[in-house]
């Protein structure tokens, strides 16, 4: 495919670039999920049920992973008949069913997040002030993508309310109240349990001061 079909400027290579990526990723994650049986979504669920360390809902799943209901549906009753999980009465609602992994579960999901070595491989040979930046690069994108809604918002440290950003990180960290940890920009989490969304003005003060 030309190049000339995404534009000849920074912002047509970058795209065609990104991809590229995604054309490899999809790759890895189907070559993953048909030697362990399953589909990229499905492993994608068991993912997150792990990070989460917990119970989810339909609804929550659905749109952590972007996905439509009906398809977190399915997925999640193929995931409970290979008894990768199971469902259960929700602790804070009886009359809604929560999600959890069960044993083999846990198992299958710490397999089905080590697809995606190829890229960390890839990323490592980056020199360290490289993979700074290019981590800086992707959180003010997702953070666009995020305000366009066309992903569902993250629990991350830029945009939570115990975060306390650095103008200039190399000299002064960034710091977490809630935690009381300094944090360089690659300490940043995209994913954080202890996460609180801060106020709509807070966040826009945040991210000023980060993409300064």
């Amino acid at each position: 495919m030309s190049e000339g079909v995404y534009g000849e400027q920074a912002t047509g290579r970058v795209t065609h670039s990104l991809l590229r990526l995604s054309t490899a990723m999809r790759s890895q994650a189907w070559e993953w999920a048909e030697g362990a049986g399953l589909t990229p979504t499905q492993g994608e669920i068991l993912v997150l049920l792990m990070q989460r360390k917990g119970p989810m809902r339909l609804g929550e799943i659905a749109r952590e992973t972007a996905l439509t209901a009906a398809t977190t549906s399915d997925a999640v009753s193929t995931l409970e008949t290979k008894g990768l999980v199971e469902k259960r009465r929700a602790l804070d609602d009886g009359r809604a069913l929560a999600v959890r992994l069960t044993a083999r579960g846990r198992t299958a999901a710490k397999r089905a997040a080590q697809w995606p070595d190829f890229l960390a491989k890839a990323v490592g040979t980056l020199r360290e002030e490289e993979q700074t930046l290019f981590y800086r690069t992707l959180l003010k994108t997702i953070h666009q993508l995020e305000a366009q809604g066309t992903i569902p918002p993250h629990r991350m440290c830029l945009s939570c309310s115990h975060f306390e950003p650095s103008k200039n990180p190399k000299k002064t960290p960034h710091h977490c109240a809630l935690l009381d940890m300094k944090m360089s920009d690659t300490d940043l989490r995209l994913d954080c349990s202890v996460y609180e969304v801060a106020d709509v003005a807070t966040q826009k003060k945040t991210w000023k001061i980060f993409a300064q």
